[in-house]
Parts: structure tokens; sequence; C-alpha cells
């Protein structure tokens, strides 16, 4: 029995050693589990930031194309409005840039390949591909052939303004 007391003493204290120290380890990996988890949340904060920034930032530069095209096209329709106002365009060019392609084609009773033949421009035999072609086409027109000279002091006034809504753009949506 003696024997027994001398050694129940250390294996009480071996027991409550591994015990002990049982716990502090699950601790510790409980302790580096939860660091983990806090680094990865971290992480995915971030990253969600930057996602968030980068959308501001392509919205941003949307709006700003989107502002610049606006005045790119008023731009041109100032400039079609004179040249009307001041009777140098065909009335085919004051109705390509007033009608749409479809309209347009109605009211000349032109087909999409009848249009392209006109223009010199190839035909697919497919009405998509041909209306598609055309459209550009007449797109182009608007542009390139129904234009007209203008007095400078109106060019002037024209470009003043289109600048000065240009700039505004530019200071309303900052890159």
């Amino acid at each position: 029995m003696e024997k027994l007391n001398k050694l129940s003493l250390p294996a009480v204290i071996l027991i409550a050693s591994i015990i002990l120290g049982g716990f502090y380890f699950l601790s510790e990996i409980n302790k580096q589990r939860s660091i983990e988890k806090q680094q990865q949340i971290k992480i995915e904060q971030e990253g969600q930031e930057k996602l968030a920034e980068q959308e501001a930032k392509e919205g941003v530069k949307q709006a700003l194309d989107t502002c610049i095209a606006n005045e790119d096209e008023n731009y041109a329709n100032q400039w079609h409005a004179e040249c009307k106002r001041f009777g140098k365009l065909t009335s085919k060019c004051i109705d390509i840039q007033e009608l749409t392609f479809s309209d347009y084609l109605d009211k000349y009773g032109l087909t999409p390949e009848t249009y392209n033949l006109q223009r010199g421009l190839s035909n697919t035999g497919e009405l998509v591909d041909d209306f598609l072609t055309g459209g550009r086409d007449y797109l182009k027109r608007r542009g390139d052939e129904c234009s007209c000279a203008l007095p400078l002091s109106l060019v002037d006034r024209i470009e003043d303004i289109f600048e000065k809504n240009r700039n505004e753009c530019l200071k309303r949506y900052p890159q």
C-alpha cells in the first residue's frame, strides 16, 4: 500500500500535467484557428472593397463615356440644325439625320438589299446581315456626306459650347 501511495502522487501529477497540457494545446489550436479566420475575413473584406472600388470607377468611366457621347451627338445635331437652317442640305440628308434606317427605307420604298446596291455595298442575301451592313453605312453617311461649311463665327460658337459641355462632363466625372 505504501508503494501505491508513493506511486500515486507522481501518477496524479503526470495525469494532471497531461490533462493541463492537453487543455493548453487545444486552447492554442483554437487561438490559431481564430487568428486564421480573422485574417481570412480581413482578406475577403479587402477584396470586396477593391471590387466595389473598381465597380465604382467603371461606373464613373461609363458615365463619363456616356456624357461625352451625348455631347458629341449634341454637337452633330447642332451642326446639322445650322446646315438645315442655312438650306445647305438635301432632303435625303435631312431624312438621314432625322429618320431611323428602317423609317428611311420605308419612306423611299427600299429594302436593305436595294439600299446596299445603290450604295455599292455587298449583299449577303441574309436580311439581318444586309440590314446591319446598310445601317452602318447609313449612320456613317450622317457625318461623311450630310454636312456643310458654316460661317466661322457660328463654327466658333458651336465649338465653344461643345468644349464647355465636354469639360463639364470631365469635371462631373473625374477619372
